[in-house]
């Protein structure tokens, strides 16, 4: 009798054991879920890595662009992300180099989901906030996005804009506010670039009929379904995209 309760106990402190590391595993980075960061080092390897969501734990000062070439979320967890010193840097002709448009890029290979609402505020007179190529995918759930020009630039790839609040410092000398949300020219007219608007909140810009791809303000990249409303903040003026 004595053996065969010893044997309970040891199968008990053994399943809990078991229960133990699969909930560290669960946690930790190593196996999937989520991954806390805390400097932009920890963040520029968390997105290399092979976590599902990567979370703020601080307001983080971006040193360099941010690039994401997999699937992943950003957990902004209210924080922000911002570069006191520019970043921007777009190689030319002949020169070596990976060009860093923004503070973070979605490349090649790219899905990523931002979400938290927390503030990502580029530098003025540096670079924008997001950009997208070689077939990437963003995704922007919530949050507050400052940027240069533009605060999301697709090259060749597709954006959704489902929440959030957009506006831009530097301006576009001749078209002001009307690239805030931009796409390369022939990626709009060949149709390898997309932005999907379904909500969002957008300073002196109107996503449903801006100049973004044309002189005559025909772009609208509001999709069926859905109005992009103007609206007055005291002084300013802004366009809310809600369902119709």
């Amino acid at each position: 009798m004595q053996k065969t309760k010893s044997r309970k106990i040891w199968a008990v402190i053994a399943v809990s054991v078991m229960l133990v590391a699969f909930m560290f595993l669960a946690t930790a980075c190593g196996g999937s879920k989520t991954e806390n960061v805390s400097t932009y080092q920890e963040l520029v390897d968390a997105l290399a890595g092979n976590c599902d969501i990567v979370r703020l734990e601080n307001d983080i000062n971006v040193e360099g662009g941010l690039v994401v070439s997999r699937d992943v979320v950003l957990d902004m967890n209210g924080k922000t992300l911002s570069n006191e010193k520019d970043i921007w840097h777009e190689v030319q002709s002949g020169e070596e180099g990976v060009s860093t448009l923004s503070i973070i890029a979605v490349e090649a290979g790219g899905d990523l989901t931002v979400k938290g609402n927390g503030t990502i505020r580029a530098k003025e007179n540096d670079c924008y906030a997001f950009d997208v190529s070689g077939g990437g995918h963003l995704v922007i759930e919530d949050g507050t996005y400052v940027g240069n020009i533009s605060v999301v630039y697709v090259l060749d790839g597709s954006a959704e804009i489902e929440g959030g609040r957009y506006s831009i410092q530097q301006l576009n000398p001749t078209k002001d506010f009307q690239f805030t949300l931009n796409l390369r020219d022939e990626c709009y007219e060949n149709g390898t670039g997309s932005i999907v608007v379904t909500g969002g909140t957008f300073e002196n810009f109107d996503p449903s009929k801006n100049a973004a791809e044309s002189d005559d303000l025909s772009t609208n990249f509001v999709k069926e379904g859905y109005i992009s409303t103007l609206t007055m903040e005291g002084d300013l003026t802004t366009y809310v995209v809600t369902e119709a």
